[in-house]
């Protein structure tokens, strides 16, 4: 049986490499697949069963001619773009926490906390690993995970292997369009917070004039403190439904991009 699976194998060498590079770069940077904190040997052999998988699916429609090592190593970056490009944009949404937990952060006064996060080795806001490690609970349950692999499986039928990435101004005004919809996304999860915040200074600054002798800073730090994090008890009961059209959102631009990218 593996003598078999190595003969198919080599028999077929050029298609499971470039297949392998596009499941790889899909594996680097997506938001699951891609964590720090998991074992190098996992993502290789995850990535490696990937292809196994996709190879039979992908003989019958393989026609790309490649007669040198420089011609291989021209489609497999090709390949590996595409895989990244679908991982970056999954990354780009889920980063919309990061952003609404530095925003909410500095309302409550946790400006100068940052915390490790593990994923990339990198300082994030307090509450932004609080509302990553929900969303990625709620991906994790909803089964985001598979819908990545079907995104990636879709690609091979809008974008075969072979494809010539080109940029064209339609991409990079879709871009765009994301990452204005990442700030809306992030503001629409940090409002509520964002509201109270302000009323309570509104309040503190009413204080402030009507009791001179009162410190307002004093006062004001634990107040602010606590009045975030009961609103954000109180929001979580939104935040399943936010992460859902959240996710809706994220795979759609996923699909529509690789539709921009095949129009060229």
């Amino acid at each position: 049986m593996t003598g078999d699976l190595i003969s198919f194998i080599l028999v077929n060498f050029q298609l499971f490499i470039l297949i392998l590079v596009r499941v790889t770069g899909l594996f680097v940077i997506s938001p699951i697949f891609g964590r720090n904190n998991l074992p190098t040997i996992m993502k290789i052999g995850l990535s490696i069963t990937v292809a196994l998988i996709l190879l039979p699916l992908k003989i019958n429609g393989f026609y790309l001619e490649i007669d040198n090592m420089r011609t291989l190593m021209f489609w497999s970056i090709s390949e590996f773009l595409i895989g990244i490009i679908i991982g970056l944009i999954a990354f780009i949404y889920f980063s919309i926490v990061y952003l609404a937990g530095t925003i909410v952060d500095i309302q409550m006064g946790f400006g100068m906390v940052n915390i490790m996060d593990p994923q990339t080795n990198a300082q994030m806001p307090l509450m932004g690993g609080f509302y990553n490690i929900l969303l990625t609970l709620v991906f994790l349950t909803i089964n985001g995970h598979h819908q990545m692999i079907k995104s990636l499986i879709y690609s091979y039928e809008i974008l075969p292997i072979g494809f010539n990435i080109s940029v064209s101004e339609s991409l990079i005004n879709y871009l765009i369009k994301i990452f204005t919809d990442t700030f809306i996304l992030a503001f629409q999860l940090s409002a509520p917070i964002l509201i109270a915040i302000f009323l309570a200074n509104v309040i503190l600054g009413i204080l402030a004039r009507t009791m001179p002798q009162m410190n307002i800073f004093i006062v004001g730090l634990p107040l602010k403190i606590a009045i975030g994090i009961i609103i954000i008890l109180l929001s979580l009961r939104f935040f399943i439904p936010y992460s859902e059209s959240l996710f809706d959102k994220m795979f759609q631009s996923i699909y529509e991009l690789m539709q921009i990218l095949s129009r060229g």
